[in-house]
């Protein structure tokens, strides 16, 4: 299995890292891809999450489509938020044989799916 993409992120996000955080969207096309692969949810803002909020259409209106990078993502299963200020580790490994990407946070895989 080859490694395509390895690289750190730290939340808040450092102007450093804005490029490498890029490279993750870019890999995977989409922020909500991006959040499947890795099995995370991006704060839209306020420290608030687009499930909390799914219900209020007022909220909803005003942070849809919005990313923020000030607030940790956190777990999609345990609501858990990953640590403030610490290197998380994003790892995208591509198998040729089964053209298929594999997710890592953290040294820990979160998914698989067809690349072809």
């Amino acid at each position: 299995m080859e490694t395509v993409l390895d690289l750190y992120l730290t939340f808040p996000l450092p102007e450093w890292q804005e490029e490498d955080f890029e490279q993750l969207f870019k890999y995977c096309g989409a922020v909500e891809q991006v959040e499947e692969d890795f099995n995370i949810e991006f704060s839209c803002g306020d420290n608030l999450y687009l499930s909390d909020i799914e219900n209020d259409d007022a909220l909803l209106d005003q942070y849809d489509g919005e990313v923020s990078t000030d607030y940790p993502p956190r777990d999609r299963e345990t609501g858990k938020q990953l640590a403030l200020n610490k290197q998380h580790r994003f790892t995208i490994k591509y198998s040729e044989k089964s053209e298929e990407a594999v997710f890592y946070l953290n040294r820990k895989e979160t998914s698989r799916r067809w690349v072809g």
